[in-house]
């Protein structure tokens, strides 16, 4: 994707070029004269987030607790990283670029570097030689099509943009979830299968082991994903009537609860009717993880949050109001009436049944789509990473 950040598209894009074929590469070339590599710096860095992400934080973790070792973090401050306004895109691209900038001096000395997200920097120069680039990726499996496999599409980069600025070509190392995804990973990326191993994804560890707590009610989370071709034009993607659930859902399971996880990227916020908010809470701050370990039952439609969910062997509903504009938009790498592990439903009426009757969903289902897509992840992903790291 081609980052977006001031007054119009054909500025973007020369800023973007300047720095990828001119700023980058002199920064590097300079930094590389000036400090030695030290295998044992390790560097963490995203393009969106303000400190360390879910897939992140038990590498820095287990990390830390090593000696000798110098652990780097590398992201954008919080003001403007959210701004629609114009002085909002202003501030995050000069964030970003001031991280990116870091970035680049800390890619010249570091010994590894962890990805989770695509970052330009990283693909604007080689690497030095045993420089290890690891893109733990922000999502398990493989769903929504992303990188090349969406060239040319409204939310891809064009082939002239990719051949100008190339991406995901610098990775030494990409840990995924199941051999299944293997060659999705290889298309989306563009790169050989065998950098690309299932060593599963880290933040499901703890995942794997998690005993569910016992709670009044039934706690109904619903996590979307984004809808809109960039960042800068995200929506929630939430279409959900959530006065009618409340009436429906608490008349059938007193003191039931919805929970709402937005997409990070999303602008918008849901509005909770205030005779609602004792029913419904927005917990979109709330880590991921956590977020999952509350919830009875999931809602969702093209999210990859449905790969971890299947960890905890519950029900999943896809409420997919916009199947045939998202497959036209983004598409999928599995047909999508054959991949999701639950229900498909597509108005209001047909998710209140499908809640009404969650019980009644078969969670074979589930079983098998975790014994497909998730079989890497076995609490011991973090662990096998950094051995095949050789630490």
């Amino acid at each position: 994707m081609i980052y977006v950040y001031t007054l119009g598209m054909n500025i973007s894009k020369i800023l973007s070029l300047l720095e990828m074929k001119v700023h980058y590469p002199v920064r590097f070339a300079f930094y590389k004269a000036v400090f030695k590599q030290d295998k044992n710096r390790f560097l963490f860095a995203d393009p969106y987030s303000t400190d360390l992400t879910d897939n992140m934080a038990p590498i820095y973790t287990a990390l830390s607790k090593r000696d000798g070792v110098t652990l780097v973090k590398c992201f954008p401050k919080n003001e403007g990283l959210s701004g629609s306004s114009f002085m909002g895109k202003i501030k995050g691209r000069l964030n970003r670029s001031n991280s990116f900038n870091k970035f680049i001096k800390e890619y010249a000395r570091c010994g590894t570097v962890f990805l989770t997200e695509s970052y330009l920097p990283a693909y604007a120069v080689t690497p030095r030689p045993g420089t290890n680039v690891v893109q733990l990726w922000h999502g398990s499996g493989a769903f929504k099509k992303w990188g090349y496999s969406i060239t040319d599409k409204s939310f891809g980069a064009s082939k002239k943009d990719l051949s100008l600025i190339p991406m995901h070509n610098s990775y030494t190392l990409v840990p995924i979830s199941s051999a299944e995804v293997e060659d999705h990973y290889a298309d989306a990326f563009g790169c050989k299968k065998d950098i690309i191993k299932p060593l599963g994804v880290p933040r499901t560890d703890e995942l794997i082991n998690y005993k569910p707590e016992k709670h009044e009610g039934i706690k109904i989370l619903y996590a979307p994903t984004f809808r809109g071709n960039n960042i800068v034009s995200a929506k929630s993607g939430a279409e959900i009537d959530i006065k009618a659930l409340k009436d429906a859902l608490t008349t059938k399971f007193p003191g039931c609860h919805l929970l709402l996880k937005m997409h990070p990227f999303a602008r918008d916020k849901v509005v909770i009717p205030d005779d609602c908010k004792g029913f419904c809470l927005d917990i979109s701050d709330v880590n991921t993880n956590d977020a999952l370990k509350m919830a009875d039952i999931l809602i969702t439609d093209y999210s990859s949050i449905i790969f971890e969910y299947s960890l905890l062997e519950k029900p999943i509903i896809f409420y997919a109001y916009d199947l045939d504009a998202y497959k036209d938009n983004r598409d999928f790498y599995y047909p999508y009436e054959d991949f999701v592990p639950g229900p498909i439903v597509k108005t209001e009426k047909e998710l209140i049944d499908a809640l009404t009757n969650y019980e009644d969903i078969d969670l074979k289902k589930v079983d098998e789509f975790r014994n497909k897509y998730m079989t890497a992840c076995d609490g011991h992903s973090t662990e096998r990473i950094l051995k095949e790291l050789l630490f």
